[in-house]
């Protein structure tokens, strides 16, 4: 259900269009109209459907998750009381991705400066934001860590525990 209740939808090298169906017609059933993030380095349908395809470098999937989590922290876009409340050792990751820049993000990845800012701000404006994987993340380079690297990002957002929220 949390596909037809969020008003962003953040896929990350998954191609739902074809590897899910079922799943995507949900999405399409969305009445909020939501952005819909591709993060892969191929131009799947999925992407070609989204509002945004960001196309990274391959295995540059966990760059991109520390820069995003250094912007959001650097410009304040977190839920510090969500984080206050329910998690544990913020300050050691905040210091984690301290080196993850925007530079050094844009360098590894091949998107802009202009870019990793962007999306950060799309996941920042969200007010019900998902985030959603499958072999992509799962069976990759660095699999474990990206996938808490995501599911940090919805941790330190708030972007867990209510509907159309969390790292799926």
């Amino acid at each position: 259900a949390d596909f037809e209740k969020s008003d962003v939808l953040v896929f990350i090298g998954s191609n739902l269009c074809i590897a899910h169906p079922i799943m995507w017609q949900r999405v399409l059933r969305n009445p909020n109209r939501p952005e819909i993030i591709v993060i892969d380095p191929r131009t799947t349908e999925t992407a070609l459907a989204a509002t945004k395809h960001y196309a990274i470098i391959p295995k540059t999937d966990l760059v991109l998750f520390y820069g995003l989590a250094r912007i959001l922290i650097e410009k304040g876009w977190i839920d510090e009381q969500y984080i206050k409340d329910h998690t544990a050792g913020f300050p050691e990751f905040k210091a984690h991705v301290g080196p993850f820049t925007p530079e050094v993000v844009s360098r590894a990845t091949g998107l802009t400066i202009e870019a990793v800012n962007e999306l950060a701000a799309v996941i920042h404006r969200g007010k019900r934001v998902s985030f959603w994987w499958t072999m992509g993340v799962n069976q990759g380079y660095e699999a474990t860590r990206t996938a808490q690297a995501v599911i940090n990002l919805a941790l330190m957002t708030g972007n867990m525990g209510r509907p159309g929220t969390g790292a799926n």
